[in-house]
């Protein structure tokens, strides 16, 4: 049998017969699982994927990925409520410090937006008592002529009570324990009663 280049190909027996011509007679190639194709047309290699050129995307695989984030996007521009803040300051100072008891922002006018009090400690009623602590507070230091006023601290024989302005529109109180160090829980404090401010506005 004649020597043939492609080594997948069989070729018809007919190949060893020589005509008169002395030209050898080509017989069709045959492929198995494929059609015969003609002697004259070479065999063309399969056709291969064709990878996108570097810095070009292919416009289906990010159709995918972009509906995939789209409640990701929205879940970021997501803001949080106010009050929501205002109670995440609170427990955030109570986190921080742990001798500090109870802790209740008030406004002015002794609304309560925010408390982290014990059970059996009504919040109405802290509310009212801080703005009449501040109320006071804030006309004996103007009569006194001590300026404005920034804190008020009150000492009893179970502990503390302190109340520090959060900005112009409320008041963070505080209540701590007799062995509390004082130094950091009013430190604590006013980084606390800044951060509300900015809430507030």
């Amino acid at each position: 049998m004649a020597d043939n280049a492609f080594g997948d190909f069989f070729i018809s027996d007919v190949d060893d017969e020589l005509e008169d011509d002395d030209e050898l007679i080509a017989a069709p190639v045959v492929v198995p699982g494929a059609a015969a194709a003609p002697a004259s047309a070479p065999a063309q290699p399969a056709a291969q994927p064709v990878a996108p050129a570097p810095g070009v995307a292919s416009p289906a695989p990010q159709a995918a990925p972009a509906a995939a984030q789209r409640p990701r996007v929205a879940a970021t521009t997501q803001q949080a409520t106010r009050e929501e803040r205002l109670a995440s300051a609170l427990d955030d100072l109570m986190e921080d410090n742990q001798e500090i008891q109870a802790a209740a922002l008030v406004s002015l006018d002794g609304f309560t937006m925010a408390s982290a009090l014990p059970e059996g400690m009504q919040e109405d009623r802290v509310g009212a008592m801080s703005a009449a602590i501040l109320g006071l507070g804030e006309r004996a230091a103007a009569e006194l002529g001590r300026g404005h006023l920034s804190q008020v601290f009150i000492e009893g024989e179970g502990g503390y009570v302190m109340l520090i302005a959060a900005g112009d529109r409320a008041v963070l109180t505080c209540i701590a324990a007799m062995e509390a160090k004082l130094g950091l829980v009013l430190y604590d404090m006013r980084a606390a009663a800044e951060q509300i401010a900015e809430i507030l506005g």
